[in-house]
């Protein structure tokens, strides 16, 4: 039957072939063509309704179906083996970048100075690898931002740019540590704690509209990666070897700054400046202190350390007051029954201990200074 179907086939294309061929040379023999054609197609119709015809057309069709069932597979295993080949060139990728960042890392905290170091040697090295190693603004600027808002005791880690956008364009700073971040913008500074979140994978860290790009700050994502590897260094900072030295004081700001200083000098080594304008009235903190600074022309009265005495006693810190102006008698009274440490400071920043409490931090202070390096610890 099958055979007998791809000989009445075959014979209908042939004769199609001379009827088109046979217009060329006769008008008889093309008709005679085409007939032969159609019966052999009328034919080949015949046959495949028969139930004969109908089994090889199921077979005929099952086979195509094999066949075509056979190269899908074919291609699938090729595209699977394709992408599998894909996926492992990625993933080779993947393991190169890694190993080449943990070496980027590894030089990295080999090369920074080591924790402890005054933050003007690390600033200065963090720079070194930017754009900005040869400006002096940024590198005053950089030491503005640290002593305001960065411990003593984290370890710089890398110094960005960014530029901002709008009228006046100009660069932000950040300054990235160890444990936190520093940011100075259009001249607002502030401490800010780095998010997962906050990177955009091979592009940069967004900080609120700011964006610290990986390909202007290459150290960036190194350092980032090496955070919490420098976290776990050991050896914290000590407090200060010696009394800070006198500096001007001109606005309230400075004198927040200095108490940071003396905070630092006190054995709260990882004091900072809190942002401008920040609740409950204090502008210095710290993991077990902190601290309000006064630059008022009156003296501060008892009101206003009965209510950092609230304050500190709800976050569980020691209190700290610096008062230009000094204090009222009841002031006094009250702070050194309460234990709160009283200085009064002049425009050289110099304070002075007006009662117990702070005496005692002083005089700590002093004794643990007097003591040759490396005997003395970070606890007040």
């Amino acid at each position: 039957m099958e055979t007998a179907q791809l000989l009445l086939a075959a014979l209908g294309v042939v004769a199609f072939l001379v009827a088109l061929i046979g217009l060329f040379f006769s008008d008889v023999v093309p008709l005679i063509a085409l007939a032969v054609a159609a019966v052999a197609a009328t034919a080949v119709r015949v046959l495949n309704a028969t139930p004969a015809g109908r089994r090889n057309t199921a077979r005929n069709e099952a086979e195509a179906a094999r066949q075509a069932e056979i190269r899908e597979r074919k291609a699938a295993r090729a595209e699977q083996k394709r992408e599998q080949e894909r996926q492992d060139a990625l993933a080779r990728e993947a393991a190169e970048a890694a190993r080449a960042l943990r070496r980027a890392v590894r030089q990295l905290l080999d090369g920074l100075p080591e924790r402890g170091a005054p933050q003007e040697e690390a600033i200065a090295y963090c720079l070194s690898r930017t754009s900005a190693a040869r400006d002096p603004r940024v590198q005053a600027e950089a030491e503005r931002l640290a002593r305001r808002h960065l411990a003593v005791d984290e370890r710089i880690l890398c110094i960005a740019l960014a530029v901002t956008t709008g009228t006046g364009k100009r660069r932000a700073l950040l300054i990235l540590t160890d444990r936190s971040a520093a940011v100075s913008d259009k001249g607002t500074s502030y401490r800010y704690d780095p998010d997962p979140g906050d990177v955009t994978e091979g592009w940069g860290l967004r900080v609120g509209e700011l964006l610290f790009s990986f390909l202007d700050n290459p150290q960036l994502p190194i350092a980032l990666a090496a955070r919490d590897e420098a976290a776990a260094l050991p050896a914290p900072a000590s407090p200060p070897a010696g009394r800070p030295e006198p500096r001007l004081i001109r606005t309230a700001r400075e004198s927040e700054l200095v108490a940071v200083d003396w905070m630092r000098y006190l054995g709260f080594t990882d004091a900072v400046a809190t942002p401008v304008g920040a609740d409950e009235g204090i502008d210095v903190i710290s993991e077990r202190g902190l601290a309000q600074v006064k630059m008022e022309g009156s003296p501060t009265t008892r009101p206003t350390v009965q209510q950092l005495h609230g304050v500190a006693t709800a976050k569980e810190k020691e209190a700290l007051f610096f008062s230009m102006a000094g204090y009222t008698p009841p002031a006094i009274a009250w702070a050194s029954k309460h234990g709160i440490s009283l200085f009064r400071y002049d425009r050289q920043g110099t304070p002075q201990a007006i009662n117990t409490p702070a005496l005692r931090l002083l005089e700590t202070a002093d004794a643990r200074a007097s003591q040759p390096a490396g005997e003395h610890g970070s606890d007040a």
